[in-house]
């Protein structure tokens, strides 16, 4: 019974210390084919946590972040995964409403691999690049050079301005494969959130147990398999940027590539842990007061300031006698009760929105 009280004070410690601490918003900014689903997935059956959308559409659409949609999700602990690039809109966005974000990577070889297969037994359609049903009938070969010379760019691209970005931690779909509970633990700790790792076991056992997520075949090393022609334009498009030919992930992926062009069978020595780029600078003195103001601006002059408004405009009126019709004559206060019934349940109605707006729970 002792056991019994003391694990129940711990677990009310533990869930009052979720509430009183900031929102948890953990941004999963990856490469499509890297493992998002499966990670989301994981960390959407923590405690607290549920999953938002932050784009209001995808198809052929670039995933970049839109501040309604974060608007609205601010209240909630949330995993969102979003296949966006690095910016200063990304960076301002982060800054604005506590992002953390995870970027998840996997080699540029297996990707084509990943992707092939998807484009002939799901759909063609991306952001990344432009593909058509008529594609999926092309052979293997024909397919992955077509994906490494459209759609290898965009990932080069993801890569090279995330790496550059600080305060971001860098997470591979190789060691999320090989260590699925200690990879999501390390996540939820940077997030700065309190999950202990007997409840992170339990999500991935859940998640893993029901097959609901899409990962696809969880290997390592698929890219092995693919033609010279197709792994060689994939490392013409590293040799642009000798600056991060030291970069870990980068030589990661050469290293794989060159050990299937001679034919080896070695595997790439992937990152064993994740890493944290450099750490983020300080925000403005002003910062606070800014991101307050961008946050809470809109919801204050609507949900607040203009119910207070429309209520005075209507007492006002009430008590000017000159109105549209003078309040000395018979039925006289008549448009001064249809003029405060109006504002009155306008002010209402905005208020009641306001309301609602921010007890809204996050879209899944």
């Amino acid at each position: 019974m002792v056991v019994v009280t003391q694990f129940a004070k711990l677990e009310t410690i533990s869930r009052l210390a979720r509430r009183s601490a900031r929102p948890a918003h953990i941004l999963i900014a990856c490469m499509p084919k890297s493992g998002s689903t499966f990670l989301s997935d994981v960390i959407s059956q923590l405690p607290g946590f549920q999953r938002a959308l932050l784009y209001p559409a995808s198809d052929r659409r670039e995933q970049e972040l839109d501040e309604y949609c974060l608007r609205e999700v601010d209240a909630h602990d949330y995993v969102a995964q979003s296949h966006c690039r690095h910016s200063e809109w990304t960076d301002e966005m982060r800054r604005t409403y506590g992002l953390k974000p995870v970027v998840l990577v996997r080699s540029l070889l297996d990707v084509i691999v990943s992707l092939r297969d998807h484009v002939r037994k799901q759909s063609p359609i991306w952001p990344m690049f432009y593909a058509e049903p008529a594609h999926a009938d092309l052979d293997d070969a024909r397919l992955e050079l077509m994906l490494a010379r459209l759609a290898t760019p965009w990932y080069v691209n993801f890569y090279m301005g995330w790496r550059q970005a600080r305060g971001a931690l860098m997470v591979s779909y190789e060691q999320l494969i090989r260590a699925p509970t200690q990879t999501v633990s390390e996540i939820v700790a940077f997030s700065g959130a309190v999950c202990s790792e007997a409840e992170v076991a339990e999500a991935v056992e859940r998640v893993c147990g029901v097959g609901r997520s899409r990962l696809n075949v969880g290997v390592a090393g698929r890219g092995a398999s693919l033609r010279p022609e197709t792994i060689r334009a994939v490392l013409e498009l590293l040799d642009f940027y000798p600056d991060a030919a030291d970069d870990p992930y980068i030589q990661a992926v050469r290293a794989q590539g060159q050990a299937a062009l001679t034919g080896q069978n070695e595997r790439a020595a992937w990152p064993s842990s994740v890493a944290v780029s450099r750490a983020a600078p300080p925000p403005p003195r002003l910062a606070p007061a800014r991101y307050w103001i961008r946050k809470k601006a809109k919801h204050l002059i609507v949900a607040r300031v203009t119910p207070v408004v429309l209520v005075l405009a209507g007492l006002l009126y009430w008590r000017w006698p000159n109105d549209l019709i003078q309040d000395t004559l018979p039925y006289g206060r008549i448009d001064d009760v249809l003029i405060l019934l109006v504002t009155s349940f306008l002010a209402g109605r905005l208020a009641y929105q306001g309301a609602r707006q921010r007890l809204r729970p996050a879209r899944r």
